[in-house]
């Protein structure tokens, strides 16, 4: 079975990034994740991480350089996670609308959050980097 193919943002604001968590009445409900979702079969993963995170949040971002590449076997399939980073590119509110919570937390905070399996490389990262050591610049 090949791997579901899912977008994740990496969204900063100073030196803080963006959790937000799963309605309690879909698949692993309560569990903290990085923005995003599964792609559309015409869409790039760029295009599908800005409909995702339309639909998810309301809000515009600006797609940059891969961040983190994941594969995951959750028991139901595997899952192949391309995270990117990402910036807010208009100055709406983030709206919790496929979300039913989230926050901009410190990257020594994601331990505090209980994120999904697939997703902890990603949090491994993000700690080991740290914010500011990143200098990833988003055009």
């Amino acid at each position: 079975m090949p791997p579901l193919l899912v977008t994740a943002a990496i969204i900063r604001c100073e030196d803080r990034i963006l959790l937000t968590r799963r309605p309690p009445h879909v698949r692993l409900g309560g569990w903290w994740e990085f923005p995003g979702g599964k792609l559309d079969a015409e869409e790039s993963p760029q295009e599908g991480l800005k409909r995702e995170i339309i639909e998810e949040l309301g809000i515009e971002i600006e797609v940059g350089p891969i961040f983190e590449v994941v594969y995951y076997r959750y028991e139901r399939g595997p899952v192949l996670i391309m995270a990117y980073e990402c910036r807010q590119c208009d100055d709406r509110p983030i709206r919790n609308i496929e979300v039913c919570d989230h926050r901009w937390i410190l990257p020594t905070q994601l331990d505090q959050f209980e994120i999904l399996p697939a997703d902890q490389p990603i949090v491994e990262k993000l700690q080991t980097i740290g914010m500011t050591a990143s200098g990833i610049q988003i055009p």
